[in-house]
């Protein structure tokens, strides 16, 4: 079974929208924070041909200026790397893209499984043949895997899914993973979570308190693992979920970004005022 969605403990909660102030209120200062942020529904607006995303220069604007405040930033998408990078060009973070089975932590750090096994080129092959009655799927090829898209018709969603559950019987080192209008043949290490706690492991930062922001089914084991660190799991948008917040829209998510910068800017004020030896207040 698709391990992304798959509540781990068994229990779905159906969360109420708040604003983003509401969760703003709810942070504990006295922690280091680290951000990993969804891509597509979550940063970037819908669009009905994937290679049309972007993310609003705004809400790159005021990631930037959380990076520049030492807070680790790290983007967690479906995307592959290369794709995610220029989506959040000029600003540069580590990536776990494929649903976090690329991982590039810098331009000289990667961290990815061998995939030779798998014939990626007959996979793209095989998907292309049996799509040929459908000119309305859309192939994304992402290297590693293999997206069938049918936001163009919504209709065709059983066909999809079809012909990827028929084709995954002939690859038995992928798995089915579903999103909004997407199904997917990814390998089976690729997994939101087990990123997270790769690059938590890796940044190596005391006291950490993680937030990740999705929209998503396949950000399903992202907020699963972050609930389990006692870290901010926000969803956006409707949808059964595990997040313990939820947010509307990606207009949400960037005032939420924008309040959280500001708070964090605002304690390094407070620090940089007591650096005489005077008591810092954190509430």
């Amino acid at each position: 079974m698709n391990s992304q969605n798959t509540i781990s403990d068994g229990r779905e909660k159906n969360t109420s929208f708040v604003t983003p102030n509401d969760i703003i209120n709810n942070l504990s200062l006295d922690k280091n924070y680290c951000l990993f942020l969804d891509i597509d529904g979550t940063l970037a607006p819908f669009q009905i041909n994937p290679e049309h995303s972007f993310i609003p220069q705004t809400t790159l604007e005021i990631i930037k200026k959380i990076t520049k405040l030492n807070i680790p930033v790290i983007a967690v998408t479906g995307r592959d790397v290369d794709t995610a990078s220029k989506l959040l060009h000029p600003i540069e973070v580590p990536i776990a893209g494929l649903h976090g089975l690329d991982i590039c932590l810098d331009s000289d750090n990667y961290i990815r499984p061998d995939l030779s096994q798998i014939n990626f080129k007959k996979l793209k092959q095989d998907i292309q043949k049996s799509c040929e009655k459908y000119p309305e799927l859309l192939i994304e090829d992402k290297n590693y895997s293999i997206a069938l898209h049918y936001r163009k018709n919504p209709n065709l969603e059983n066909n999809a899914i079809n012909i990827i559950q028929k084709i995954n019987l002939n690859y038995p080192q992928l798995k089915i993973n579903r999103g909004k209008f997407v199904v997917e043949l990814i390998p089976n290490q690729a997994d939101k979570g087990r990123a997270i706690e790769t690059i938590l492991n890796h940044l190596d930062l005391p006291a950490v308190l993680p937030i990740f922001i999705g929209d998503d089914l396949t950000d399903e084991s992202g907020f699963t693992y972050i609930n389990q660190q006692s870290g901010l799991s926000i969803k956006v948008g409707p949808g059964e979920t595990q997040a313990k917040y939820r947010l509307k829209d990606i207009d949400n998510v960037s005032d939420f970004l924008l309040l959280f910068q500001n708070r964090i800017k605002s304690l390094y004020v407070k620090n940089s005022q007591n650096q005489n030896g005077e008591k810092l207040c954190l509430n």
